[in-house]
């Protein structure tokens, strides 16, 4: 009897070496895959000047037009100035992809500021 013990008593020292063990080393491997991933995003401004905004219909017009494109975060049209200011992701979007959502919708971009 006193030997079963003595075995059981090893079996449960090895086994909690090797949960030990396991635990560290998996614990290793999940620091290194919760790492954040660090991404440069470029975001670029332009102020394109329009020709042909006339109302407010027009600047919903062009603001609905570029919000359809990836990657923009900002737009404004002004109909005071005929201006469009535009904030985007320039590894989603350009500015000729700009240009041409604007001109798609009968608009004329006259060139940026």
């Amino acid at each position: 009897m006193l030997e079963k013990v003595r075995i059981m008593k090893r079996l449960l020292l090895i086994s909690g070496i090797l949960f030990f063990i396991s635990c560290q080393s998996g614990h290793q491997k999940n620091e290194s895959v919760n790492e954040p991933e660090v991404k440069t995003v470029a975001i670029a401004q332009d102020t394109l000047n329009i020709g042909g905004m006339f109302c407010n219909m027009c600047v919903n017009s062009i603001e609905k037009g570029v919000n359809e494109l990836q990657g923009i975060t900002y737009v404004k049209a002004s109909l005071e100035d005929s201006t469009t200011i535009v904030k985007y992701d320039t590894s989603k979007t350009d500015l000729a992809q700009i240009e041409k959502a604007i001109e798609k919708r009968g608009y004329r971009v006259k060139g940026d500021l």
